[in-house]
């Protein structure tokens, strides 16, 4: 092997080391739904996963110069690889979890919003209230 390619390759495995630093913390923010923390994590995460990714690019680049092509990550790389699945796959689902939980949320709110404006008037009539709808918006950004 040479220098140029194990040093590209512990590179790489720092690398793989750094963002799934970032994923668990990441996890770990989902987890507690803190969301503005998340939210802090993303410049790290997007800066990881690109020094990443030029190190993998690299490595590409150095085997295809030595003809080299099909040469297999050693057992190290594999093994991080294998741990940033794991935390991607946790990540995806606690994503989703999260998702869910403020979709819940929003429906409470929704619907406390809808109950507010429905009632029975002075008459003894069932009404609905209907200037106090579009009273409430949405963030899009949520």
């Amino acid at each position: 092997m040479s220098a140029s390619l194990s040093k590209q390759e512990s590179l790489i495995l720092r690398s793989f080391q750094k963002v799934c630093r970032v994923l668990e913390k990441e996890n770990d923010f989902l987890a507690e739904l803190k969301f503005q923390k998340i939210t802090e994590l993303l410049p790290a995460k997007q800066k990881e996963i690109a020094a990443l990714e030029g190190a993998l690019v690299e490595r590409t680049k150095i085997l295809a110069q030595t003809g080299q092509e099909n040469t297999a990550l050693p057992a190290d790389l594999e093994k991080a690889a294998e741990e940033f699945k794991s935390l991607i796959a946790i990540n995806q689902q606690r994503l989703q979890q999260a998702i869910d939980t403020q979709n819940s949320v929003i429906q409470l709110i929704l619907e406390a919003a809808q109950e507010s404006i429905t009632g029975y008037a002075a008459s003894g009539h069932y009404v609905q209230d209907h200037r106090a709808q579009g009273a409430m918006t949405l963030r899009s950004d949520v």
